[in-house]
């Protein structure tokens, strides 16, 4: 299993070179782009139960979100790869032919709870790790990056009291991945310790957290896990 979990992409060339070494330098690839995490949304109380919400596509945005597309699947042409769009909204059949026919799954960054939301509509849940397991290679970052770990929730779930909130990632990888996004000074790092061990206090939670900042990734190459990239590389 290959993966490359980035906190904003190959913004540094020690990740793009982990990149190539993943695909053996070759460009002659085909790559899927799920990107729905991305999507303009807005997050609306549900009708039914106001503490509940759902999310909402603001349509005035699309056109937006679609130039960005193209200009970035011409990005990775231009490097000879070909690329399709895998939008989790679509048939769910359709998608999973898509994702069999790849090399390469690239997820972006976005709303990890709405990627979460898709990922489990779309049964990509069901497939995803045996695709990985196949040999295809799993990359990109933030949300992207953190579908694949046991939990989603690790900044914001409370088991005190949302004990029905759906958290619980893909689980593709056995750590959790937490990006930082410019965070790295130390109140972070402590705040994050604090919150770790207040859900220690409260329930099984044994998984080692990576911090990653921008320009770092964790590189998974089989049993082989890496935390690589510019900085000081921190976990807890």
């Amino acid at each position: 299993m290959k993966l490359l979990l980035t906190s904003n992409g190959l913004s540094d060339p020690s990740l793009e070179k982990a990149f190539l070494e993943m695909t053996n330098y070759r460009t002659d690839l085909k790559m899927a782009w799920i990107g729905t995490a991305g999507d303009p949304i807005e997050w609306v109380p549900d009708g039914v139960d106001k503490k509940s919400f759902t999310a909402k596509l603001i349509p005035e945005k699309l056109e937006q979100q679609e130039a960005w597309w193209n200009r970035y699947r011409e990005k990775w042409e231009a490097k000879g790869y070909r690329v399709i769009n895998a939008d989790l909204k679509e048939d769910p059949a359709v998608l999973k032919e898509k994702l069999q026919s790849v090399d390469i799954i690239n997820v972006g960054g976005g709303d990890v709870n709405y990627l979460l939301d898709w990922a489990k509509k779309s049964q990509l849940d069901s497939y995803l790790k045996e695709l990985l397991d196949r040999g295809v290679v799993y990359m990109w970052g933030s949300a992207g990056s953190m579908l694949v770990n046991p939990d989603i929730g690790f900044t914001w779930w409370n088991p005190e009291k949302w004990s029905t909130s759906d958290h619980t990632g893909l689980w593709v990888v056995d750590f959790m991945f937490q990006p930082l996004h410019w965070e790295s000074d130390e109140s972070t790092v402590k705040m994050l310790t604090e919150r770790k061990l207040y859900l220690q206090s409260l329930l099984d939670y044994p998984w080692k957290i990576f911090l990653v900042k921008d320009g770092q990734a964790i590189k998974v190459d089989g049993d082989t896990i890496e935390h690589i990239g510019v900085g000081v590389k921190k976990s807890i």
